[in-house]
Parts: structure tokens; C-alpha cells; sequence
């Protein structure tokens, strides 16, 4: 398990109701108050975070995800004020914009469960990408994230795509695509491996350094 930094806002709700002692509502199946929200730009904060999901209601909390080095996860998660605020944020604002990325936004799995935070260092354990994270060899070079995003998501729940670049801006002609499961990767790896994407023979492999 890796541990993982929260870049994080919080505000209290104004209600009359006492706040819950793990500062989450009960989890469910529907009506819960927070959303995750993947495929972030490794440039968004919670600011910016939540000043693009308040377009769906009150936002009493925000948090970026980010690695033991600093650098972005690519993920996190928004808890509105009420429910309401949570399942419009999924209808109205999955599959938008937010810093030059198409983010998605889905019910958060986790919530009800207690965090697990270390001493003051606001430090939250996550699950590893180990299993999970694919490295797709020999790509066309005009194949930006959204299209290698696209070409995985019929194998799976793609949590993130990336094209690594140049210094100059080019395509290294590879990239890594994130799953949700173990059993997606296996899949994609499984029925994208020697397939041709514009005239180039693909390989796809599990990526050992995640």
C-alpha cells in the first residue's frame, strides 16, 4: 500500500443537524453525500476542484489525492451538503472539462468507511496500481489520452489514460491506462495485445513500477 497525501478543503456545513463523528453521511447504495472524481489533470488542486463541482451544489469538502513525492494521483474526492448535491454532480457533471481533461465523477465506494490517517502528516493509504495499470507499447503517434482512453474503455472502468511526451510536445508512442480491477487489466491485456491501432501492432503489458 502506498501512502498518499491529501491536498484537501473542508468546511462545516451550516445545518442544524450535528455533524456525524467521522464527518461522512452512512454509506449506501444511493443518497450518499460524496462523489469521486478521476482522470484529474495532474495541475488541479482542491481549489480548483471544487470550484468546478459547486456548479452541482454546496461543497463541504475537497481533496486531491497525491503521491509521496508531491505529484498528483490523478483522483479525488468531493463531499456536497446534501445527496442531492452528490447524484447532480454525477448526472450533470461527468464527462466535463476541468483543466483541459475530461474528468468522470461516480459515487464514492468508500464512503462510510473510516479514514486511515498517520500522526499529523495528513497522510491517507489508498490502493496500489499494482495490477491495475497497463503500458500499451508501439502507439500511433498522434494518439493523445483521450483516444487511448476511448480505445480501453470497452475492457473496463479506465480510472485515468496518459501519453507520456517529449520535451518538445511529441508522443513517446506509449502510454498507461489505470483500471479499476485487477480482472479489466488482465482483459485489456488479454484482447489488446497484438490488435493493430492505425496501422501499429500494440503490445500491452502489466506496468512493474506501479
Amino acid at each position: 500500500m502506498e501512502d498518499v497525501h491529501m491536498d484537501s478543503f473542508h468546511e462545516e456545513p451550516q445545518s442544524s443537524t450535528p455533524p456525524q463523528s467521522n464527518g461522512a453521511a452512512p454509506a449506501a447504495p444511493t443518497g450518499g453525500r460524496r462523489v469521486y472524481v478521476g482522470n484529474l489533470s495532474w495541475d488541479t488542486r482542491w481549489q480548483g476542484l471544487k470550484d468546478h463541482m459547486r456548479e452541482a451544489g454546496d461543497v463541504v469538502h475537497a481533496e486531491v489525492f497525491t503521491e509521496s513525492s508531491g505529484r498528483s494521483a490523478g483522483c479525488g474526492i468531493v463531499e456536497f451538503e446534501t445527496p442531492e448535491g452528490a447524484q447532480n454532480a454525477i448526472n450533470s457533471l461527468n464527462d466535463t472539462m476541468l483543466d483541459s481533461r475530461t474528468i468522470f465523477v461516480r459515487a464514492d465506494r468508500e464512503e462510510g468507511k473510516p479514514r486511515r490517517l498517520e500522526g499529523d502528516h495528513g497522510y491517507r493509504r489508498r490502493e496500489s496500481d499494482r495490477g491495475r495499470k497497463i503500458v500499451v507499447w508501439n502507439l500511433p503517434y498522434h494518439i493523445r489520452w483521450q483516444d487511448l482512453k476511448d480505445l480501453f474503455r470497452d475492457y473496463g472502468n479506465v480510472i485515468r489514460a496518459d501519453i507520456p511526451q517529449t520535451h518538445d510536445g511529441k508522443s513517446k508512442g506509449m502510454g498507461t491506462v489505470l483500471f479499476e480491477t485487477e480482472m479489466e487489466a488482465e482483459r485489456a491485456i488479454r484482447e489488446m495485445t497484438g490488435k493493430e491501432v492505425d496501422g501499429r501492432v500494440v503490445d500491452c503489458r502489466l506496468d512493474k513500477f506501479a
